[in-house]
């Protein structure tokens, strides 16, 4: 369906612009949200994103994915605008990572309600570096496969593979820590 409206936009016929707009502005806010972790600075990218592609569409091979490709752009701006907002810090100290009981953390996560599961994960989200954030958010929350990540992100597979590894492991940290002083609280 992307080739279509593709094709009319480079015939003249912008109506095909908000069928664009309507399908990928979501997924990329989350995207830029990620990594900004600001919501004007990630509307701001997702409308320049927008503007970028639409000026570059002719520059489009559609040998992959429409959404591949607008998202590598939303990715380079956030970035662009991490950058000099400084945003992009040094990884936290996740040195404890092969010691986690994901069993434990998975039986007081499935305990928790829908609402508060989202609250962690989001949570855990924003404790991470922006990079985690992204191919987590790519990975699970878009279903993005292995390849389109990689085009988009320009990290090779077999890293891409160990670094998703990585971050979960890392999350997985994350909630546990968190989910004990939720316990403690409680108790």
């Amino acid at each position: 369906m992307d080739n279509l409206y593709i094709r009319k936009i480079l015939n003249g016929d912008y109506s095909g612009f908000s069928y664009f707009i309507d399908k990928y502005k979501d997924m990329a806010y989350s995207i830029a949200f990620r990594i900004l972790n600001d919501c004007e600075d990630a509307e701001e990218i997702v409308q320049d994103s927008f503007l970028k592609a639409f000026d570059s569409l002719k520059k489009f091979r559609q040998d992959s994915k429409f959404s591949t490709w607008f998202y590598r752009i939303v990715v380079n701006n956030a970035l662009t605008k991490a950058k000099r907002k400084k945003l992009i810090k040094k990884d936290n100290d996740f040195s404890k990572i092969e010691n986690i009981e994901v069993e434990k953390i998975e039986t007081v996560y499935s305990a928790l309600s829908q609402d508060d599961r989202k609250k962690y994960i989001n949570f855990a989200l924003d404790k991470l570096n922006i990079e985690d954030r992204l191919i987590l958010t790519l990975y699970y929350l878009n279903e993005n496969s292995l390849e389109e990540i990689v085009e988009i992100t320009n990290i090779k597979r077999e890293n891409l593979k160990m670094k998703i590894h990585r971050a979960r492991q890392k999350m997985y940290l994350i909630l546990e820590q968190e989910l004990k002083t939720e316990v403690k609280d409680l108790l």
